[in-house]
């Protein structure tokens, strides 16, 4: 009487895996095996200032995976560079860094933004006014050991803001550079002034809703103040 034909298959295969063992061609533990489902950064968008370095983080599902080890790379080496496994930023630009896991090849992406250095040549302005803003955004004390609030028009830093305190109350007083050319009785090109936090810890930059209008007057003062607030 013959075999069913697909017992005599289920025969070989127990054979054929019998005979791979015993001479050491299979030689594994299944626990041993881990799967990384999925890989991402702990960033995906960063600003970071020149010569400042980073080291990026690899995300794995599931938690459990034990080999992180990842390889980095920059489309860009002029403004970004990796210094054994550090993230070095190089020069003003932008670009993209790459992360690649030896566990399965996953990939993860990272945006990078590299500033210049946050200062200002007084000496390439011809006036300057001051304003008093709070040491808050919406409400919430500023770090200001890891927070920066500038001053900009446009893409120029032309402020930032200093701690000071008057009467036990302490706020940010800005001295803002700029120019204006005068007419009969105001400038005719008064420029637009807008404030801009950078959290160095955290890498990145939060836009605030305050706009003033360069005209070399005082705005806000120590008594009331400007609130910072996000923008929308």
């Amino acid at each position: 009487m013959n075999k069913p034909r697909h017992l005599t298959i289920f025969s070989c295969v127990v054979v054929l895996a019998s005979l791979f063992t015993s001479c050491g061609l299979i030689d594994m533990d299944i626990d041993d095996i881990q799967i990384a489902y999925d890989m991402r950064l702990d960033y995906d968008t960063i600003y970071v200032i020149e010569g400042d370095s980073v080291v990026l983080h690899p995300v794995f599902t599931p938690d459990s995976v034990t080999n992180r080890e990842v390889f980095f790379s920059s489309a860009n080496e002029e403004v970004v560079y990796i210094n054994n496994n550090t993230i070095v930023a190089a020069n003003e630009g932008e670009t993209v860094v790459s992360a690649i896991s030896v566990m399965n090849e996953k990939m993860a992406f990272c945006q990078v933004y590299v500033m210049a250095p946050w200062v200002i040549n007084i000496h390439d302005y011809s006036d300057d006014m001051v304003a008093y803003v709070t040491p808050s955004i919406d409400g919430n004390p500023l770090d200001l050991e890891n927070q920066i609030i500038g001053a900009f028009v446009g893409s120029d830093l032309r402020g930032l803001g200093q701690l000071i305190e008057l009467n036990d109350k302490k706020i940010l007083q800005f001295r803002i550079y700029g120019h204006f050319e005068w007419g009969t009785d105001e400038p005719t090109r008064p420029e637009l002034v807008r404030f801009v936090c950078y959290d160095r810890e955290k890498m990145m930059l939060k836009y605030l809703s305050l706009n003033i209008l360069f005209d070399g007057e005082t705005h806000g003062s120590p008594s009331a103040p400007l609130e910072l607030t996000s923008s929308k």
